[in-house]
């Protein structure tokens, strides 16, 4: 009886942990849904911001690839969007490896680390951390994280940052994005375009638009990351939750076969006594 209630017990743990584990899923899913609603928006946004660039760069006599836009230092800086909680499989890994590669063909750049999981990971990896980040945890936190990191950004003149790109079907892909200094070919549409109605000093208005850019290029990255780590988190979650469903399976057959034997057992009992009392009488 002793085994039995521990099988009961242990098949009661798992089905509460199965259904920690479905709500886990839920919220992914919903996460990874928002996210991705919330992209569109933001693509449109660095959309328009690089043709509001094009434009701008009209209003100047010469185009300096290097010198347009933000004024900052001959510092360069690599930025690695990771997560923020765990769960998410080989996520972070694939993301601080990356990083690691990218360190080592630039060794000068500043490594600044979003999420607290990769920079527990970075740190143990003996990777030289200027700063970190906390990850948005839903799309609602994202405007947070986004703000001091492209505040952080603005005072290298080159930003790089390494993120994970979601595609279709819960996939996703690590993409490294040059940031600073600005696109060459965003400068090469101007030619295209006449110079636009302005208010604002021309330096003065493609050092605000830069800066925009940078913002929205970096809420671009954080979203597409925050996506793509709660798809690696919803993969887990399927997987425990087969695993657990095998686990109950085969501990359910257990559970039969013990209660069988033990109703075996007491059965032989039973006959054992009756035939003890009968051959007494006898």
């Amino acid at each position: 009886m002793e085994q039995l209630s521990r099988l009961k017990a242990r098949v009661s743990n798992l089905h509460e942990l199965q259904s920690l584990i479905g709500a886990m899923r839920a919220l992914a899913a919903s996460h990874v849904q928002e996210a991705q609603s919330a992209l569109a928006g933001v693509l449109s946004y660095v959309g328009a911001v690089e043709d509001a660039i094009a434009e701008g760069v009209g209003l100047l006599p010469e185009i300096d690839d290097g010198k347009i836009g933000l004024e900052g230092t001959d510092s360069s800086v690599l930025i690695a969007v990771c997560a923020e909680h765990g769960f998410v499989g080989a996520f972070n890994e694939r993301l601080v490896d990356r990083a690691e590669a990218e360190l080592q063909a630039s060794p000068l750049s500043k490594l600044a680390v979003v999420g607290r999981r990769g920079a527990m990971l970075a740190e143990e990896r003996g990777l030289p951390i200027a700063v970190s980040f906390p990850m948005a945890t839903h799309v609602g936190g994202v405007l947070g994280v986004t703000r001091p990191v492209a505040d952080y950004m603005r005072a290298t003149a080159k930003a790089r940052i390494v993120y994970g790109a979601y595609r279709q079907g819960g996939n996703f892909e690590i993409e490294v994005k040059d940031i600073l200094p600005l696109n060459p070919a965003i400068l090469i549409r101007s030619r295209q375009r006449s110079a636009p109605l302005h208010h604002l000093a021309p330096e003065t208005l493609l050092r605000r638009l830069a800066s925009e850019y940078l913002f929205a290029e970096v809420t671009r990255a954080v979203m597409q990351s925050l996506a793509s780590e709660n798809a690696a988190r919803l993969r887990v979650m399927e997987a425990a939750d087969r695993n657990i469903g095998d686990k109950v399976e085969i501990l359910t057959r257990m559970e039969r076969s013990v209660r069988q034997e033990t109703i075996t057992a007491e059965l032989l009992d039973v006959i054992t006594g009756t035939e003890a009392v009968l051959g007494q009488r006898s």
